[in-house]
């Protein structure tokens, strides 16, 4: 993809891996940001910052109405933003794992169902995890099924749609979140899925432009377990 004179539209934006993405398309290009919370974060960032609650698809509609509008269509959707709840399995409410599902699952489905009315040609990326083929625990497993299903949805879709479709999945990431969890959690948990080191948010950018510059193929899953460790598993 041309990385000049695009309309691009990231999802949690206010997010380090999405300010990262932000930063790194701002130039030349023209970016929708959207934000849930900490809109203050983007405030040296060049672009729209447009509120969105992706559990809310009256809130998915007014964002897509606004874009549309304004620019007319979309070159680049980045479907970044994400939550989790992660608490024991056996302690998990419904609300509780229906919410997540809602904004990282079903939110990521109605971005594109929505916004491929606008797009043509053009690039969906969808961030997903490696959580969601095989390093999840019992502490995540509604994180882990939206994840797995955002796997999916990529590869249904891309075999349709008039845009090319990939979803990266990503091990721990160093960022602000996950520096602030217990040390001794991350460290036991990296050890018992065989990661080495926190990947650095750089290099996921990286993996997204080095995927849409290399025109790599629709529907393609590319897995990233450390700076040195990428590939494509489907």
């Amino acid at each position: 993809m041309n990385e000049e004179n695009k309309i691009i539209l990231i999802t949690g934006a206010s997010s380090d891996l999405g300010k990262a993405l932000a930063q790194f398309y701002s130039p030349n290009n023209k970016l929708i940001l959207t934000y849930y919370q900490n809109r203050e974060k983007l405030k040296n960032v060049d672009g729209d910052k447009v509120y969105l609650d992706l559990s809310s698809e009256e809130s998915i509609q007014n964002l897509f109405n606004y874009v549309k509008e304004k620019y007319g269509h979309v070159d680049l959707l980045i479907n970044n933003a994400a939550i989790s709840l992660d608490n024991y399995y056996m302690d998990k409410t419904k609300e509780e794992f229906m919410k997540v599902l809602e904004v990282n699952l079903v939110g990521t489905f109605l971005m594109i169902k929505y916004f491929e009315e606008i797009m043509k040609d053009g690039y969906i990326v969808n961030i997903s995890s490696t959580d969601g083929i095989d390093t999840g625990n019992v502490y995540s497993v509604d994180y882990n099924a939206s994840k797995a299903g955002i796997n999916l949805i990529t590869k249904n879709l891309s075999l349709v749609s008039n845009n090319k479709i990939i979803s990266i999945c990503p091990n721990w990431i160093n960022t602000s979140t996950t520096k602030m969890m217990d040390k001794n959690y991350l460290e036991k948990e990296m050890k018992r899925i065989g990661q080495k080191a926190l990947i650095s948010v750089k290099k996921v950018v990286e993996v997204i432009n080095d995927s849409l510059k290399n025109k790599i193929e629709n529907g393609s899953i590319i897995r990233i377990d450390g700076d040195n460790d990428v590939r494509r598993i489907s």
